[in-house]
């Protein structure tokens, strides 16, 4: 089984503040030096907290080619399904500028909404962003949220399908994989070719949610470190292998509790517990 070892894994900075809408310098600057020194190449830096931060794209870049640090996802268009085309385009146009910048490949697409348009609209914006996304030479993965329109796989691999793009496919975030209505669905996973699964998120969620929290306030401040939930890493790993897809391998974290120690000594501890689910 191929799978990735710590020098390919890639870090989420948001995870890493306590409040991941806010971003300091210092707070950047400090969780950039955990990545590296934890012994991540990769990491992803949410592109509209840079100028809270008091930085741009271009020093984003000089300061991971200082570090060794990739940045090999850009997280993420949210505008694609606003009926504003030309917002729509701007949007991803701004996103690609930032992600050829910092030397990223892959571009997320989301949707917060709770409810969608027709398939075939849906499909047919998802259609427009891979294209501009592709003439920037980047792939698209969508990612499912359980809150959202776009709430499980076989929602995400039905838009894939409908848009039919080269460059589309899908992220996979075990939390969201847990949590999904209906649950896991490694049937359908099994299914879907290998070239389509390019990015996975690595994190744990109980198996029962809070019960003073819902479902969007859980996924952003109380996700466990893999390994210590009810994620079923052997079998979610074992199809991705089995499949024969390389994804990009993408821990993310989101916790209060572990952010609250700060990057120096979160980096680490997400590092070790992601290398203990995988083989």
């Amino acid at each position: 089984m191929s799978v990735a070892t710590s020098e390919e894994l890639v870090m989420s900075l948001a995870t890493m503040s306590v409040n991941p809408f806010e971003l300091t310098f210092d707070h950047l600057e400090s969780s950039l030096v955990a990545t590296a020194d934890a012994g991540y190449t990769g990491i992803s830096v949410w592109p509209f907290t840079l100028g809270m931060a008091g930085v741009d794209a271009s020093w984003l870049a000089d300061r991971l080619g200082e570090l060794q640090l990739t940045h090999p996802v850009a997280e993420a268009a949210f505008g694609w399904l606003n009926s504003d085309r030309d917002a729509a385009a701007a949007e991803v146009a701004n996103l690609s500028e930032y992600a050829n910048e910092v030397g990223s490949r892959e571009l997320v697409a989301v949707t917060m909404e709770s409810t969608l348009p027709p398939m075939d609209e849906v499909a047919a914006s998802f259609k427009a962003l891979c294209q501009t996304a592709g003439d920037a030479g980047l792939q698209v993965s969508v990612e499912f949220l359980p809150w959202t329109g776009i709430p499980n796989l076989a929602t995400a691999w039905e838009l894939v399908q409908r848009a039919d793009c080269d460059n589309s496919g899908i992220m996979v975030d075990t939390w969201h994989w847990y949590r999904q209505p209906g649950g896991p669905n490694p049937d359908l996973l099994r299914q879907i070719p290998s070239e389509k699964l390019r990015v996975v998120q690595l994190c744990d969620a109980p198996a029962e949610s809070p019960d003073d929290m819902d479902i969007a306030t859980e996924t952003m401040t109380a996700r466990l470190l893999p390994g210590d939930g009810a994620v079923d890493f052997a079998e979610v790993l074992s199809i991705v292998s089995d499949v024969g897809a390389e994804p990009i391998w993408f821990p993310e974290v989101f916790s209060s509790t572990l952010a609250a120690a700060g990057p120096q000594t979160m980096a680490p501890q997400v590092l070790a517990a992601t290398r203990s689910v995988l083989p």
